[in-house]
């Protein structure tokens, strides 16, 4: 009698105890996908970014993240020339955007040493968007903000991305996008929690 009062108590304890350490275990797994990442790892180099990017991750491409991706590693591209019209509200905003598309892609081709891949960046004021013209070895990323677009997207066209917005967080999120595009054309990049 008393062995299978030791074996019941044994197993329902064994029983409550797995059952504790299940529950625990998905609270912590819904801690962990519920917490922004902010990490990405690429070819042993750690990118940091300012935002989420998980929720970059869920801006849309047009046509496709290959064509995109594609537009960064075209050999033929020697410049690459971020666009924007001045707006008191966002130039601020344009130079977080410019600075950090130019060091993470600076930083992304640097991966590929031995191999140098050495690409010009400049920035540069414009008037509209109506009369942007494409230019061989030119990439040209064109910052498109509220006024011009009801969304949040990237879109390329030829030599050119368009990174539409629709506030400074979208902006930051959709830079975050283009930069991960770039990323995962000439390999992936993981996430780091």
């Amino acid at each position: 009698m008393k062995a299978k009062f030791k074996v019941k108590t044994f197993l329902t304890t064994l029983v409550f105890l797995l059952t504790l350490s299940l529950f625990i275990l998905a609270a912590i797994q819904l801690i962990i996908s519920l917490r922004p990442v902010k990490y990405v790892k690429y070819k042993n180099i750690v990118f940091a970014f300012r935002d989420d990017v998980k929720a970059a991750e869920k801006i849309p491409v047009y046509p496709n993240e290959k064509i995109v991706g594609q537009q960064f590693w075209d050999y033929k591209i020697q410049n690459i020339t971020i666009l924007f019209k001045p707006d008191d509200r966002y130039n601020k905003y344009y130079q977080l955007a410019g600075f950090e598309l130019t060091y993470k892609l600076t930083q992304m081709y640097m991966t590929l040493r031995p191999l140098i891949i050495e690409k010009d960046f400049s920035a540069q004021e414009i008037d509209d968007f109506d009369n942007i013209t494409r230019e061989d070895g030119v990439l040209k990323i064109i910052l498109v903000p509220p006024e011009y677009s009801n969304q949040t997207i990237v879109k390329a066209a030829s030599n050119r991305i368009y990174i539409h917005f629709r506030n400074s967080r979208d902006l930051d999120l959709a830079v975050i996008k283009t930069i991960l595009v770039a990323l995962k054309y000439n390999g992936n990049y993981t996430l780091i929690a």
